[in-house]
């Protein structure tokens, strides 16, 4: 729960796409190696509760696309290289990260790195029901 609210905490999740001419790989470790030391003490500053990086390898997403495409025609499939997942006591924490002087040390190298235009965002709330191979949540 938001402290300030009583609400449950947000789920705020941003694609990105690489700039063309790196490769997936020199990508992935450019967020891990370089800007998340640089991001988790921001996002411990302002109690962010979770942050994954979901990794999307062009490989698998091309072997989905073959496998499933032909069941769901319909489907657009992700082309992006990574879904970044953040679970934020609030709203607010997004507008307090983004404006921290020392977040935009963080980012400083984005735009050699991403495609920043193509990005993907979405906030919502999250609520898990299979956890562990447990059902959890279920209302009876």
């Amino acid at each position: 729960m938001s402290a300030t609210t009583g609400a449950p905490p947000v789920k705020f999740t941003i694609t990105h796409h690489r700039l063309p001419h790196h490769t997936h790989e020199a990508f992935i470790d450019w967020i891990v190696k370089e800007h998340l030391p640089l991001a988790i003490p921001v996002f411990e500053k302002y109690g962010v509760i979770d942050y994954s990086l979901f990794v999307t390898p062009p490989p698998l997403n091309d072997g989905l696309k073959q496998e499933i495409g032909g069941l769901r025609p319909t489907w657009d499939f992700a082309e992006c290289d990574c879904f970044i997942e953040y679970t934020l006591p609030d709203v607010e924490t997004i507008k307090n990260i983004m404006s921290d002087p020392e977040w935009q040390i963080a980012v400083k190298d984005q735009d050699q790195w991403v495609d920043v235009p193509r990005a993907f965002v979405s906030l919502g709330y999250s609520t898990t029901y299979l956890q562990h191979g447990k059902p959890v949540n279920i209302l009876s």
